[in-house]
């Protein structure tokens, strides 16, 4: 190693100011997402293949006349009732793999019909049914550009839609139903780039820093290695309380004495302590 090489490194080791804007994401394991959209894909073909029991079947319609009813902003309460009593006679455990193959084929079907959403901006039956308001709430959130074009990518398509899904049926706590580790990092990832607007009634001019403030607590209840002190580090600085900010920054430097996160909250540190000094 050269004299220049050494010197650099030993330049980029020492601590130095640096403006907090940097905010971690969960760590997502993307083999992992295409794997199981796979297997997916895997049951959903097979569930068209093979013809799923009245019983399953009956839950499928009752979710598809639930999301036709809020895609419409009707009033649902019949529809829920209907499902609630549907899933009531589909919920023995050997019923399980069944209604799995029932939400990997309508997860097809949803994703078909947002594709063909992008094309010709129409909303077909399968979006309505199977995505109720998602289409308004994507709108509203931000979530479509100028073009029609999602902002979201499939694999967290994938995850938004079997959320929905599960507290449908009422079974997001609940295995097979409730996400994986790796899920949860693809939904809280996501919400922590394209934060839902209507979760940022209390943010006043902070570019949605409360809201994410509340998403990482989420988020770092679900994943015990988010630096989730980082990332309040952060935002409690965009908020203005810079002593909460520097105080969360040395927690994380206080716990972690090395790691990908430990630099960069030395520095942003630093740059917070200055800024009180400067007070």
């Amino acid at each position: 190693m050269t004299v220049g090489m050494v010197l650099t490194f030993a330049l980029l080791a020492l601590p130095r100011a640096s403006t907090p804007t940097t905010l971690p994401l969960p760590k997502i394991d993307r083999a992992e997402a295409r794997l199981r959209a796979e297997d997916e894909r895997a049951l959903a073909a097979r569930a068209e293949r093979e013809r799923l029991p009245f019983e399953i079947r009956a839950v499928g319609e009752a979710i598809r006349r639930l999301g036709r009813a809020r895609a419409r902003s009707d009033d649902a309460g019949e529809e829920r009732a209907d499902l609630d009593a549907r899933m009531l006679a589909a919920s023995s455990a050997v019923q399980v793999p069944l209604l799995l193959r029932l939400r990997a084929v309508e997860t097809e079907y949803f994703l078909r019909a947002l594709r063909q959403f992008e094309r010709d901006g129409n909303a077909s039956a399968d979006l309505d049914e199977l995505g109720g308001d998602f289409i308004s709430s994507a709108r509203k959130n931000g979530w479509l550009d100028s073009q029609r074009h999602l902002v979201i990518d499939e694999s967290t398509l994938r995850v938004l839609f079997h959320l929905r899904w599960a507290d449908l049926i009422g079974r997001r706590a609940v295995f097979p139903f409730s996400p994986s580790l790796n899920e949860w990092r693809i939904y809280y990832g996501f919400l922590l780039r394209h934060p839902q607007h209507g979760a940022r009634t209390d943010d006043t001019g902070d570019d949605g820093a409360a809201t994410r403030l509340r998403i990482v607590a989420a988020l770092s209840r679900k994943d015990p290695e988010y630096p989730a002190a980082v990332a309040r580090g952060l935002l409690l600085y965009q908020l203005g309380d810079v002593e909460g900010s520097a105080a969360s920054y040395r927690r994380y430097l206080g716990e972690h004495a090395g790691g990908p996160y430990t630099v960069l909250a030395r520095n942003q540190l630093i740059y917070v302590l200055r800024s009180l000094s400067s007070e």
